[in-house]
């Protein structure tokens, strides 16, 4: 005879059995099952089973509250008065790894206001001039000074502190988080966080709150970042950086990937950033159209080194940034028509 389960494990307790090991002096007893009993606060103790009633409790008492943006007063930057004569300036900067020389040489000025677009084409060292803007210990030799003020070799979280906004040519936002936590965390070097609930109003520098309007972005505050377009994602990290309150952003191809009515919308959002909130912008661009429709200035870089530092009439009609891009200066009349007569 096969005894139950619960059965089995109580006999040495059942006072009925023992001394009984013939399974036939069993037969007439009946076994009560033995059902699990669950414990009160469970098996992880008291204080998560309060806290877990408690939860519940606020699921049913309180509504969900939607966030809310409002425009806030700029604050002077830590460490800093007031912005400096000039935002950035770059002298005799070079970065090389080992023997590979990528840049040589930089030097350049930008001031407050100015939209200043780096040019050039691939492996120029664009990308490599901006990582030394923002990181002081990048560059291999030379100095730079933002807003007066040198980087010496600061890591990039001290260069923020001196002013400074970075915007990556991938779009770098918290996939998990709604549209308002990430701009209420990118606002925690400024603003703090609360520690026991969520933030539900986030105050944004004019420059940012205008971005967040105009890009529909308001609408879509409770929305996860996972869930926005590429453009919105583009615009949403714009916000953050100028979340920081920065007076020089450094945009690495703003761009890339956006239709030609985003395009627009970032040129003017661009603009704006320089003839309102005077703020130095300096960013990469290969579309030299868009460069031509916004640009104040523009530095052409070839093989790590300036080329040209001037107006945008004089990058469009120079016949050396010909040679940069299209390998060979075009034809000249003359030697067109000599070379079909000859064919």
């Amino acid at each position: 005879m096969e005894l139950p389960e619960p059965a089995a494990q109580g006999l040495v307790q059942d006072e009925r059995i023992v001394g009984r090991s013939n399974p036939r002096d069993l037969a007439g007893i009946e076994f009560e099952e033995q059902r699990d009993v669950p414990h009160t606060f469970g098996a992880q103790g008291l204080l998560p089973a309060l806290a877990g009633l408690m939860r519940r409790g606020r699921a049913f008492t309180q509504p969900k509250i939607s966030g809310r943006i409002v425009p806030s007063e700029g604050q002077p930057l830590f460490g800093l008065s007031s912005r400096g004569k000039l935002a950035l300036k770059i002298q005799a900067v070079a970065k090389h790894f080992g023997s590979l020389n990528v840049l040589n040489n930089v030097s350049f000025d930008a001031r407050h206001g100015e939209l200043l677009s780096l040019v050039g084409p691939n492996g120029a060292g664009k990308t490599t001039l901006m990582r030394c803007i923002s990181d002081g210990r990048e560059r291999s030799s030379g100095d730079i000074t933002v807003n007066d003020y040198s980087i010496a070799k600061l890591p990039p979280f001290e260069c923020v502190r001196l002013g400074l906004g970075r915007k990556f040519q991938t779009a770098n936002v918290f996939d998990d988080l709604t549209v308002l936590d990430a701009l209420a965390v990118a606002r925690t070097r400024l603003v703090h966080l609360k520690m026991w609930r969520r933030t539900q109003t986030v105050e944004l520098p004019p420059a940012a709150w205008s971005i967040v309007q105009t890009t529909g972005l308001a609408r879509l505050l409770e929305t996860p970042c996972r869930l926005l377009s590429h453009g919105q994602k583009q615009a949403l990290e714009l916000s953050m950086v100028l979340a920081l309150e920065p007076n020089i952003i450094l945009l690495d191809e703003p761009t890339a990937g956006l239709t030609k009515p985003e395009r627009t919308a970032i040129g003017d959002t661009l603009k704006s950033l320089a003839n309102e909130h005077q703020i130095c912008v300096v960013l990469i661009e290969h579309d030299l159209d868009f460069v031509c429709d916004i640009s104040s200035r523009v530095i052409v870089l070839h093989q790590g080194e300036i080329v040209l530092d001037g107006s945008v009439e004089e990058v469009v009609h120079s016949e050396l940034v010909r040679d940069i891009y299209a390998g060979v200066a075009a034809p000249t009349p003359e030697l067109t028509s000599a070379e079909g007569s000859v064919s």
